[in-house]
């Protein structure tokens, strides 16, 4: 399945993205290539806003699942607590963008025969991500908390 998570609209052209945030979505389009969760659908598209609630408010970046070329692809667009991702660091960026991945595939796993415990399994077991200071941080390592102790 491919899994394309673009980076959040708003924040991303005002503030930049964040390198540890974009390597982690391209790891885990790796991750989830040779995955599979469903008979028809084989991507995911998930366009994720962090924009601030005055903009939402206003009908901005709605919430919204599309499915297109007969169900084999789902666009998602989903929003983010932009204080939340505005005030976070990197690590803190990621599991915002897990959760957004969770509740994207949530939504469409209601409309369409989706394993999403599967999905959701392999989620978990891919966020493993390390803090340290690798240059390339791999999804294999566990994760470790802002003290250096296991998560």
């Amino acid at each position: 399945m491919e899994l394309n998570i673009h980076s959040p609209a708003y924040f991303s052209e005002h503030y930049g993205v964040d390198d540890d945030v974009y390597r982690y979505c391209q790891k885990l389009y790796t991750f989830f290539l040779d995955k599979q969760y469903s008979d028809s659908l084989s991507t995911i598209g998930l366009m994720p806003a962090a924009a601030p609630e005055e903009l939402y408010a206003a009908g901005q970046w709605k919430e919204s699942v599309r499915f297109i070329d007969h169900a084999t692809c789902a666009i998602i667009h989903i929003r983010l607590d932009f204080d939340r991702y505005y005030h976070a660091d990197s690590t803190e960026k990621i599991d915002l963008m897990r959760d957004a991945i969770l509740k994207a595939v949530k939504k469409i796993s209601s409309k369409s025969k989706f394993d999403l415990e599967r999905f959701e399994k392999d989620l978990r077991s891919a966020i493993a991500y390390s803090t340290t200071n690798e240059k390339e941080p791999t999804l294999w390592n566990l994760r470790k908390n802002k003290h250096g102790s296991m998560k």
